[in-house]
């Protein structure tokens, strides 16, 4: 007899394809499933082959153009295993407040599980001023988890 979806198993994977690193947890606040029924359904749909493994989605945009850039686009493209990253990709980073490009060295925020990074220490003090109440509510929650 065939697994049929339900509701609950199309909700959790609607859920993961907006981003597929939320913890079982965040699927569960959004879909308003308990956080271990959110976990054995993913588990089940591996288990039964229908989730077949997570891979990252890479946006070669970020990259500076170069050859191993370029193979690695090719193996993607013939959904090849990626079997070699070699160091010294670069990857463009935009800061998190204002959205400009970060030329050198980003001003990095640390809190919980989380980096963000900016072009200026004025981005960096306008964001933590922006955001204080919500960076201090994710790190008692973080606490509070561990």
């Amino acid at each position: 007899m065939p697994l049929e979806l339900d509701e609950y198993d199309i909700s959790i994977l609607k859920s993961l394809f907006e981003d597929g690193r939320k913890s079982f947890r965040q699927v569960s606040r959004e879909t308003g499933i308990t956080t271990p029924t959110v976990k054995a359904r993913f588990e089940r749909l591996v288990n039964v082959g229908f989730i077949r493994g997570v891979q990252p989605i890479i946006d070669f945009r970020k990259i500076q153009k170069s050859a191993t850039v370029t193979n690695l686009q090719n193996a993607i493209t013939k959904n090849q295993p990626i079997k070699k990253i070699k160091e010294g990709i670069r990857i463009q980073l935009d800061c998190d407040f204002c959205h400009g490009i970060i030329a050198g060295s980003p001003h990095v925020i640390k809190f919980a599980d989380y980096e963000r990074f900016f072009c200026c220490s004025s981005c960096k003090s306008e964001y933590k001023r922006k955001y204080g109440g919500r960076i201090q509510a994710i790190i008692d929650n973080h606490v509070k988890s561990n």
